[in-house]
């Protein structure tokens, strides 16, 4: 892992903005390129209605000076009926310049979208340790929905304010440049305070975001961790801490609010000074005969003042967007510019494994200033073997599992299948050879049948129940009135934990893998679902290479290879019965656990709990015998 990009995982979405304001607007605007056809007849749109626009007034000052001063009223009919029809294409522009301008918003809203959303897909599990879920929903909804409301309203309606006051200012300078000056005046003042305005909003906005950001972060983890909140009788704990995060949000929108609400009067006031303004020198300038100045086209520039008025005040609302979404950009484009830890290189390995799996001299971290968590780890795996890999909490057990698939990458040393490094194979054709059970198997919000074929969605009905069958989840399935399309709801809540995990084997089973994984599958279920999820565990392990983590008795007796990790450092390695010979740890981890449950499966089969297939009862019948000498109840 290289180094900057390891400090970059040590604290996600901590980076500190190293592009200014400008820089992202321009990347936002980037976008548009890719819809030229829709930017360009938005534009046409908008600058057909600024025209006609600004067209009105100009008729006015004749329909003044001419048909009221003499009097005419077939000049002042044509002229009404002149700027009716001025108005229908007006209409007419303004639906090309918004519709086409609303249809930009959403496609480019809709590109970014799926952008965040293949980035965070391509992310190694480094970049998910660190990721709130929360966060990364706000920047996906939130963030993208203020960036297409500026596309949508700030760019549309701020490039007709700039266009409008252009064609305004140029037609009032062309007719009469002391007005005109006179009238535009109070721009001045207008434009110094609009930029005080965006160096205060943008910097609130993105407190606002960030506040957003928090509480839906504490709505995520309390919808996971509701069970807990219960058992534990916090629930007031938890409304008090939601409603003291919802206060600081609206504490902070109402700060942001009441910045952009002191806009609207000024801008208001100095729109209104301008009229003043126009009323009282043209009024003198009429009067005195100076520049020409006629009643028409007094009336003519405060109808354009009139005009510009609303734009003008618009545009308060305008930087607001821009604001917003600059913010907003900065925070999707974090997630966009972060570091993809695990890439494929340009020629990458497509083939078939066999399954021979070799650690030669391994060492991995999570980050550059964190400590190794495997430390020059060395083992080999050989087609159809299974390694056991057990140690105490933290050992580093899984992380030397989710070597196998990448899901981390080494620091030093190499994983190679099939004496090829894992960095050298393409991911996709990788992972698809290789099957995982974790300890707690997620299941979605589909029917029993997707869930499975999940990994294989090609998978024909009958192989996905031959694949149910191998992983003793037909009888529970067929049970339920739907079957396999019963929908199991949000992580297969409606399935017991025994229930998923035997979906989850079957899920597994189903791609056909060459190397197996299993991580805790059985530690938080009943004895009795041990015994059907092991035994089918035992049927999906033949002839594939099987690694497993912390797995109960049966499964670790019978491993090839059994691996003890101590703080990321095998420190023993061989069978059951030489490892016990051995003494150290694993015996330790033995007699505190194993042994254990080996006495109560034991106990469960005499007792009729477990119903030992066969073969297996053969092997168990002089234990029987046994016990049943031992306490006076055996009949030859």
């Amino acid at each position: 892992m290289a180094s900057a990009a390891s400090k970059s995982r040590a604290q996600t979405f901590a980076k500190p903005a190293s592009l200014t304001a400008f820089r992202i607007w321009l990347r936002l605007m980037r976008y548009l390129w890719r819809y030229r056809a829709s930017v360009l007849t938005a534009f046409v749109g908008i600058i057909g209605t600024n025209i006609l626009a600004v067209a009105v007034p100009y008729i006015l000052r004749d329909v003044v000076d001419i048909g009221i001063a003499a009097k005419d009223s077939a000049f002042m009919l044509n002229a009404g009926l002149l700027v009716v029809g001025l108005g229908v294409l007006r209409g007419v522009t303004a639906f090309f310049g918004r519709y086409f301008g609303e249809r930009l918003a959403h496609c480019i809203s809709y590109d970014i979208r799926n952008e965040l959303y293949d980035k965070v897909q391509r992310q190694s599990f480094t970049y998910h340790d660190n990721a709130q879920v929360g966060t990364i929903v706000t920047r996906s909804i939130s963030d993208v929905n203020e960036i297409m409301r500026y596309f949508s309203f700030g760019l549309m309606d701020g490039l007709n304010v700039i266009l409008l006051l252009i064609g305004v200012v140029a037609i009032m300078l062309a007719t009469s440049p002391l007005l005109a000056i006179v009238a535009l005046l109070p721009l001045v003042p207008l434009t110094l305070y609009s930029q005080q305005f965006v160096m205060r909003v943008h910097p609130r906005w993105k407190q606002v975001m960030t506040r957003m950001q928090a509480i839906s972060n504490h709505i995520q983890e309390n919808a996971l961790g509701a069970e807990v909140v219960r058992v534990f009788a916090r629930e007031q704990y938890e409304i008090d801490r939601f409603h003291k995060e919802n206060t600081n949000l609206y504490n902070e929108q109402l700060g942001f609010i009441t910045q952009w609400i002191t806009y609207l009067p000024a801008s208001a006031f100095l729109a209104a000074l301008s009229t003043a303004l126009v009323l009282l020198f043209g009024g003198l300038m009429e009067r005195q005969g100076l520049a020409n100045i006629s009643v028409g086209l007094i009336v003519t520039f405060n109808a354009y003042v009139l005009l510009l008025a609303q734009p003008l005040r618009f545009v308060g609302f305008v930087i607001l967007l821009t604001t917003q979404a600059v913010a907003s950009g900065e925070r999707v484009f974090e997630v966009l510019d972060e570091t993809e830890l695990l890439v494929d290189k340009t020629n990458t390995v497509k083939r078939d494994i066999r399954g021979h799996v070799k650690f030669n001299r391994v060492s991995t971290s999570y980050s550059a200033i964190s400590p190794a968590v495997v430390k020059n780890a060395s083992l080999e795996a050989k087609p159809g073997e299974v390694v056991a890999i057990i140690g105490l909490t933290g050992s580093g057990k899984t992380t030397i599992a989710n070597l196998i698939p990448r899901f981390y990458d080494v620091t030093d040393g190499a994983v190679t299948i099939d004496g090829v490094d894992v960095r050298d194979y393409d991911l996709d054709c990788l992972r698809s050879q290789i099957g995982i059970v974790m300890q707690q198997s997620l299941l979605f919000s589909a029917t029993i049948e997707e869930n499975i074929a999940y990994g294989n969605p090609s998978a024909s009905k009958s192989a996905i129940v031959e694949a149910a069958k191998a992983a003793n989840a037909h009888d529970f399935i067929t049970e339920f009135p739907d079957g396999y399309q019963t929908v199991v709801g949000e992580r297969g809540v409606t399935l017991s934990g025994g229930q998923k995990q035997r979906v989850a084997i079957a899920r597994a089973l189903l791609i056909d893998p060459r190397i197996l994984i299993l991580d805790d599958a059985t530690s938080s279920v009943d004895t009795q679902t041990e015994h059907l999820i092991q035994q089918a565990l035992d049927r999906i392990m033949v002839g594939r290479t099987t690694f497993v983590i912390a797995q109960r008795m049966s499964t670790i007796l019978n491993a090839d290879q059994i691996i003890v990790l101590r703080d990321g450092v095998i420190i023993q390695r061989g069978t059951h019965d030489a490892l016990l010979k051995d003494g150290g740890l694993y015996e330790e981890i033995y007699k505190l656990q194993l042994q254990e449950q080996q006495r109560v499966r034991r106990e469960a089969i005499i007792s009729g709990v477990i119903q030992l297939p066969l073969e297996e009862r053969r092997s168990t019948q002089q234990f029987r015998e046994l016990i049943e000498r031992l306490t006076g109840k055996y009949t030859p």
